[in-house]
């Protein structure tokens, strides 16, 4: 009943806080769009779970599929793969929504082709890369036309094999299927409870934030399985496992940002330090640290800033006559590739940094299995006393405070909260040990398996169909970007960067201009004629709304 209580009281907060944000405004507008929109449905929905969940609480059906988790997660992650896959290609369409997806997957298929950097013609750069994203999501070269992403670039060069079999859209379903024994193994170490790895799995699985992020192409599923093999190899540390603990750390810092690890790492790093063996630990973690982290972190940055024109000098391309008529989209927070960057903004945080951090803890209850958020606390209380314990709710806490002081603003386009989407494995090892130490006699584990059991098919599918939509009213808007391109029928289109919700998001082309369908900032009407009469001869128009043109080889009136 307190749990049910406890559910019911969250929810309320919750939704208070959501029409408190939602009244007040102040985010950027596809973040607004989710706080009015979907966190609402998915709130309420949480909610009617927990009753459903507390009037089925004495029927202990759900409880053997805790133990089918606890005993066979590789069983498990086998089926969570294609089934991954699958959404990834039907509700999410492999389709890089967000420039954070885009930027790391067109490095990832420079990769693919050997490349370091993307190449354009320089005098089409500034209709192929919007001038709003130069500098922040790509660096250019104005002078040679060569692209590359300003993020790091461990999760491109993890795409680069997914693209170059043609199958980019397999490669989060593996991350999450791989994280699936993950989970179970550092609950397991943790606790010593297969029992309670099988209630971690299986509310990882309840969770939408964990199945809706793996269908996408973020890179937070790198995020989440490097962090769970960081704590895991840390939580007992030995010279061997500390230098394996600094490859993967090296990994995770290169992903595309570096704070969420820095921030993830530093409680580890300090006990680690503060343990008998600290002088043979550190050195085998920094040594584990240095190699990629001096070529994909330091090689990287010093790359991107030494591309002839370098990302600073691309500021000059809001000049340009292509978007002059077109209104400025802010960047989103924490798109900065460097460290150095998000370090000069460190001081008291903005109210509306503040409130940015507020609205994303509310997300952070509505994507989670219902009860989930409950549990985690009432599990760090049971267990305050373990380092293990204090150790996870420091990283925890220090990534909030992180982007508490080192944001500018909100998430901007994600699901769920993406900045503590590294460290999100937390909850449900909490909820674990809280489930793994109640009493066997009583109903919670009952409520808590239903409530596991609803949000994995109810909570999954609502969030799956508000995706779903979104993606499919998000290229609806540019009528050929909905359609797949046709091999045999090159064209070129022009979108409407001023018509539309984020239609500056959907310009997408490969970096070397090879496939059959080129993508472009309309400007004007006439200043794409004029374009397409000199370069593209050959080419007539075949759609034109307000959307933008389509113009295809040899077609037309």
């Amino acid at each position: 009943m307190r749990v049910l209580l406890w559910c019911i009281a969250g929810a309320a907060v919750v939704q208070l806080g959501l029409w408190y944000f939602g009244w007040r405004g102040g985010f950027s507008p596809i973040f607004y769009y989710f706080l009015r929109v979907h966190e609402t449905h998915g709130n309420a929905l949480l909610a009617m779970v927990a009753v459903l969940a507390f009037l089925l609480r004495h029927q202990q059906a759900p409880l053997a599929l805790v133990r089918f988790a606890g005993e066979r997660p590789w069983t498990l992650a086998a089926l969570a793969f294609p089934l991954l896959c699958s959404g990834s290609l039907q509700v999410y369409e492999a389709y890089p929504l967000s420039m954070d997806e885009y930027s790391t997957y067109f490095q990832g298929q420079a990769f693919a082709a050997g490349e370091l950097r993307g190449k354009f013609p320089p005098d089409l750069l500034d209709r192929l890369v919007p001038g709003t994203f130069q500098g922040w999501f790509f660096s250019v070269s104005r002078a040679t036309g060569e692209v590359a992403t300003t993020y790091w670039p461990s999760f491109s060069l993890f795409l680069a094999p997914f693209i170059w079999v043609g199958a980019p859209w397999a490669a989060n379903p593996l991350l999450a299927a791989l994280a699936i024994p993950a989970v179970h193994g550092i609950a397991r170490d943790a606790t010593g409870s297969q029992e309670a790895a099988g209630w971690a799995v299986l509310l990882t699985l309840a969770s939408p934030v964990f199945v809706v992020t793996s269908v996408s192409l973020y890179t937070m599923p790198a995020h989440l399985l490097c962090g769970l093999w960081y704590a895991r190899l840390l939580l007992v540390p030995t010279p061997r496992r500390a230098a394996l603990a600094g490859l993967v750390g090296s990994i995770a810092l290169t992903l595309h940002f570096p704070l969420r690890h820095a921030a993830f790492a530093a409680p580890f790093v300090l006990w680690l330090l503060v343990r008998p063996g600290a002088v043979r630990n550190g050195a085998a973690l920094i040594a584990g640290y240095l190699p990629l982290g001096i070529l994909l972190g330091w090689g990287w940055h010093a790359y991107v800033l030494g591309l002839p024109a370098g990302a600073g000098a691309a500021a000059s391309a809001a000049a340009s006559a292509v978007e002059q008529a077109a209104p400025a989209v802010a960047p989103p927070s924490g798109t900065s590739s460097s460290l150095v960057q998000a370090l000069r903004s460190l001081g008291l945080p903005a109210m509306s940094v503040v409130h940015a951090r507020l609205a994303g803890l509310a997300v952070l209850w509505t994507w989670a299995a219902a009860g989930l958020v409950v549990l985690a606390i009432y599990g760090a209380a049971l267990s305050w006393r373990s380092s293990v314990t204090r150790l996870l709710l420091a990283a925890f806490g220090i990534t909030l405070l992180g982007y508490l002081v080192t944001g500018t603003g909100d998430q901007g386009h994600g699901w769920g909260n993406r900045s503590l989407y590294g460290v999100w494995f937390v909850l449900p090892l909490l909820a674990a040990i809280a489930l793994a130490r109640a009493p066997l006699e009583g109903s919670l584990r009952g409520l808590m398996g239903w409530a596991a059991v609803l949000s994995l098919v109810l909570a999954n599918g609502l969030r799956l169909l508000q995706v779903d939509a979104f993606v499919e009213r998000h290229l609806a808007q540019v009528p050929p970007l909905a359609r797949a391109p046709d091999a045999s029928r090159p064209e070129v289109v022009f979108v409407n960067v001023r018509s539309g919700f984020y239609t500056y998001d959907m310009i997408h082309n490969d970096p070397f201009l090879r496939g059959p369908r080129i993508v472009m900032v309309l400007g004007t009407p006439r200043s794409a004629e004029s374009l397409m009469a000199v370069r593209f001869p050959a080419y007539r128009k075949a759609e034109e709304g307000a959307w933008g043109q389509r113009w295809e080889r040899g077609a037309g009136r």
